[in-house]
C-alpha cells in the first residue's frame, strides 16, 4: 500500500488578515495539509474550519518558551510566520525553527528585522534548513520588479515605492497598531545621495495612482527596501518610500499624530492604535481600490536617460491578496523542491514576478507597466541586479 503523505505546514497568525489569505492561497494543494494556528484556539479552528481540504486549528503562542518543542512534537514540513507586528519582534520563532529543524517563512515588513535576518544564517545552516524572511510586498514583490525590468533599465539612479491601500477592506489591528506606533520614530533614508534623518509621518504629498485608485496623500514610513535598494545597487542616489490612508482626513490625521509625536507627545500609545481600528473602519468615505506603484530611473542599455513605472492595483477589495501572494509563491517553491538554498537570508529577488503574479489570478489585480519621463538629468547610475 502507497502511504498518502502530506506535508504538514503551519501558519502563525493564520486567521488574520494575511495568514488568512496565505492560507486560501495554499488550500488548494492537493498534498498539504494546513495548520491554522495562533493564541486564540477557537479562532484558529473556525479559520481551518473554512479551508477546503484538510486542515487544522491549533492553539500556539509564539512567545511560548517551550515553542520549539511544540513544533518538534508537530513534525511540520514548513512555518509561515503572520503573527506580526514585527517592528519590535526579535527572533524566537525564527530560533525556535531552528532547534526543531523547521523551514521558516515570515512576512515581516519591518527593516531591522528584515536586514538583519541573515544573522541567523550559521545557525541555519548547521541545521541544515531553509529561512525566508520578508516575503510580502516589500521586498519580496518589489525586488522581482526590479529584476524584471534590469533588462530595460540596467542602470538606476533612483527608486521610489508608493503604496495605497484601500479605506474599505478588513484591518488587521496589527497592522494598524505597526503603522500608528512608528509615528515619528526617525530612520535614514538615501536623498540625492546621502544618508538623511526622516521620520514617519514626514513629507506629506500625492501621489497619482491609476484609475480607479486615482491621486492619494502619501508619507515617509520605514521599510526593508530602503537599506535593501541601495544594498543591490551601490551608489544608488535616491530611494524614498511612502503610505497612507484614506479618506485624506485620516491620512492628516497621521501626519499630524507624527508630528506631535516628534515633540514627545503620548500620541501614539497602544490605545491609540485601537481606536485608529475602529476610526478607520467606520470612516466614511474612502473606496475597495488600491494599489502599489514603483518608478525606477537610470539609463538605459544605450545609455540614454530612462525610467519605468509599474504598478499593481487590487481592486473590489482585493488588494490585500497582494501582500499575502509572496509567502504562498515561497512556500510553494519550498515545498515542491525549488528552493533549496540552506541559511537564513530576507526574500530579495528570490522569487519572479510571475511566480508571484500567478497566486493573484483568481482576483481582481492587474498590473500595468509604463515608460516614464526621467526627472534627474545629471545623478550618477549604478548597475541594477
Amino acid at each position: 500500500m502507497v502511504k498518502n503523505y502530506r506535508k504538514r505546514v503551519l501558519i502563525l497568525g493564520g486567521y488574520g488578515t494575511f495568514g488568512a489569505r496565505i492560507a486560501r492561497m495554499l488550500a488548494c494543494e492537493p498534498d498539504v495539509q494546513l495548520i491554522v494556528a495562533g493564541r486564540d484556539k477557537f479562532k484558529a479552528e473556525l479559520g481551518a474550519s473554512r479551508l477546503p481540504g484538510l486542515a487544522e486549528g491549533l492553539r500556539l503562542d509564539r512567545d511560548a518558551v517551550n515553542l520549539a518543542a511544540q513544533l518538534r512534537a508537530l513534525h511540520l514540513d514548513l512555518l509561515i510566520h503572520c503573527a506580526g507586528p514585527f517592528q519590535h519582534q526579535d527572533y524566537r520563532v525564527a530560533h525556535a525553527c531552528i532547534e526543531s529543524g523547521t523551514p521558516y517563512i515570515d512576512i515581516a515588513d519591518a527593516r531591522r528585522f528584515v536586514c538583519d535576518f541573515n544573522r541567523l544564517s550559521p545557525a541555519a545552516e548547521a541545521a541544515g534548513i531553509p529561512l525566508v524572511s520578508g516575503a510580502s510586498s516589500l521586498p519580496a514583490l518589489s525586488s522581482a520588479v526590479l529584476a524584471e525590468l534590469s533588462g530595460q533599465l540596467p542602470r538606476v539612479h533612483s527608486v521610489e515605492l508608493d503604496i495605497a491601500p484601500a479605506h474599505r477592506i478588513d484591518r488587521g489591528l496589527a497592522t494598524v497598531r505597526a503603522g500608528f506606533e512608528s509615528l515619528g520614530d526617525g530612520f535614514p533614508m538615501l536623498q540625492d545621495g546621502q544618508w538623511r534623518e526622516t521620520f514617519a509621518g514626514d513629507q506629506l504629498r500625492r501621489a497619482q495612482i491609476a484609475h480607479p485608485v486615482g491621486e492619494r496623500w502619501l508619507c515617509n514610513f520605514d521599510v526593508p527596501d530602503l537599506e535593501l535598494f541601495p544594498r543591490a545597487l551601490p551608489g544608488l542616489q535616491t530611494a524614498r518610500f511612502g503610505t497612507g490612508v484614506q479618506p485624506r482626513l485620516l491620512q492628516l490625521g497621521l501626519a499630524l499624530c507624527a508630528r506631535l509625536a516628534r515633540l514627545q507627545l503620548p500620541a501614539t500609545r497602544p490605545w491609540l492604535a485601537d481606536l485608529g481600528h475602529k476610526l478607520a473602519a467606520h470612516w466614511p468615505g474612502g473606496s475597495d481600490h488600491g494599489g502599489m506603484q514603483i518608478r525606477l530611473e537610470g539609463t538605459d542599455a544605450h545609455g540614454d536617460l530612462a525610467g519605468f513605472r509599474w504598478q499593481i492595483l487590487g481592486l473590489n477589495g482585493d488588494g490585500p491578496q497582494i501582500p499575502a501572494a509572496p509567502a504562498a509563491a515561497m512556500a510553494r517553491k519550498m515545498l515542491k523542491g525549488n528552493y533549496t538554498k540552506i541559511g537564513a537570508s530576507a526574500c530579495w529577488q528570490l522569487l519572479t514576478l510571475d511566480e508571484i503574479l500567478a497566486e493573484l489570478s483568481p482576483h481582481a489585480i492587474v498590473t500595468a507597466m509604463e515608460p516614464v519621463a526621467s526627472e534627474q538629468h545629471s545623478a550618477p547610475v549604478v548597475a541594477a541586479g
